[in-house]
């Protein structure tokens, strides 16, 4: 330890380049648990590709061409967030568990099987429309049980050999380099997709990048096999009477999950409406949707270094309040996009909405350890993600709301004609103003006493 501790302080006195900045503030040769950091660097990078070949605006595309109307779609948001509100029973069968590693690997086997390739085959099964439809919803609801079940497990397993100290320097690492990798990956699969689509063959494209996402799904399960898995901190196990007691006795860290929630919920007011939106209402092409992520890259590499230097004359939750109150004014832009002006208003939303997007991932990355008790900490974990759920399940449902009670309304707001979908976002913009209140009376005394 104190050979490892001489070598930091060395590279500490090293001209901070961009390779000392990105490298060896987490990464030090020779050092057992800088291999699993290494490791886990690359586990996010593919994941990351895998989650957004198969999620997101492609799935939302998947759903569409399988006839699925607006709140079939945004009822798979609601099963997704309600799915994972299981989390908070996750302790009841890891924290039984002193080595987890085989049964987090076969869970990660089953999950990529289910969301990469069979949702991906439905839409072939000789069955009628809304079968097809249910089995993918039935397929959404079972990945993300078996996710919400066995997720805190793989998050306990790898804060292990993420010291306090590098924390804000790895997960700035992490987010740097997964939006330059996830940028590339979906761009070309936008373009792909196009390809298929303009030739009549869309189907035939979305299933093409579900190849693809498995592929990579394959390299993901290796790295984590690769990965070590330390000595938990020892329980005697988790009743369902702690899950339910012990962390309303943290008061500490019950302000650090409520902050959580209030972003998750003000956060998913939109849900899947606005994709719907740019797809099926303007016909934007995938390939247009997936460019606008180039934008975010250089903003990251930028960016970043900059909110991490911020982090350290602030706080965490500071920064996410900064970060949140900025933010918000995207959507203000997003409800005036047309199909005259997408060219220029769309990447200008995006253009804000990434700066202050990097503020808001690097807070997040740490606040679920802030103030978490070092005891049972899958059941922390387990219980801050089944709130942030929560949150946003109830987001969800409020925007299906207003997308249900506001259908047919045609507002005209400087010369610009809005239905149920733009207005939308002006609402989540008023509720997120709300939060940035909330958050910032709640960080207020909810200082880190540990990490």
């Amino acid at each position: 330890m104190e050979k490892l501790r001489n070598i930091r302080l060395g590279l500490q006195k090293l001209p901070r380049n961009i390779l000392w900045y990105y490298t060896f503030g987490w990464y030090f040769p020779n050092d057992e648990k800088s291999k699993d950091r290494r490791n886990l660097f690359f586990v996010n990078q593919t994941s990351n590709i895998v989650g957004n070949l198969i999620g997101g605006t492609f799935l939302t595309g998947l759903l569409l061409y399988m006839n699925a109307t607006d709140g079939f779609i945004g009822m798979m948001t609601l099963i997704m967030f309600a799915a994972n509100m299981f989390q908070i029973a996750s302790p009841l069968l890891l924290e039984r568990i002193p080595q987890r590693k085989k049964l987090l690997l076969i869970c990660h086997a089953a999950l990529t099987l289910i969301n990469v390739v069979i949702i991906g085959l439905i839409p072939l099964f000789p069955a009628s429309g809304q079968l097809r439809l249910a089995l993918v919803a039935a397929m959404i609801l079972l990945a993300n049980l078996l996710g919400a079940v066995f997720g805190p497990g793989f998050t306990v397993w790898f804060i292990s050999f993420i010291p306090d100290d590098m924390r804000a320097r790895f997960f700035s690492t992490v987010n740097i380099f997964n939006g330059i990798v996830v940028t590339g990956a979906v761009i070309g699969a936008g373009f792909l997709v196009d390809h298929f689509k303009a030739g009549g063959n869309e189907l035939l494209g979305l299933q093409v990048i579900r190849g693809i996402a498995f592929i990579f799904a394959i390299i993901d399960f290796i790295l984590i096999m690769g990965i070590k898995e330390y000595p938990y901190e020892k329980t005697d196990g988790v009743k369902l009477k702690q899950l339910l007691v012990d962390p309303f006795r943290e008061r500490i860290y019950l302000r650090t999950v409520a902050i959580a929630f209030i972003w998750s919920l003000s956060a998913n007011i939109t849900g899947p409406y606005y994709t719907i939106y740019l797809l099926d209402n303007l016909n934007i092409s995938y390939s247009f949707l997936m460019l606008m992520n180039i934008i975010s890259v250089p903003l990251l590499i930028f960016f970043t270094p900059l909110w991490e230097r911020y982090l350290r004359r602030s706080s965490w939750f500071m920064m996410l309040t900064v970060s949140m109150g900025v933010f918000l004014l995207h959507y203000l832009i997003l409800p005036f996009v047309t199909v005259k002006n997408v060219y220029f208003l769309f990447p200008s939303a995006i253009l804000l909405s990434s700066v202050f997007a990097v503020g808001i991932n690097l807070a997040f990355a740490n606040i679920p350890y802030i103030n978490i008790p070092k005891i049972n900490k899958t059941l922390f974990i387990g219980f801050y993600t089944a709130v942030s759920h929560l949150g946003a399940l109830i987001g969800i449902s409020i925007g299906n709301g207003f997308i249900f009670i506001t259908e047919g309304i045609d507002i005209v707001i400087f010369n610009t004609n809005m239905g149920n979908k733009q207005l939308l976002m002006i609402f989540a913009a008023v509720i997120m103003l709300i939060s940035v209140v909330l958050v910032n009376a709640l960080r207020k005394g909810t200082e880190p006493v540990s990490a």
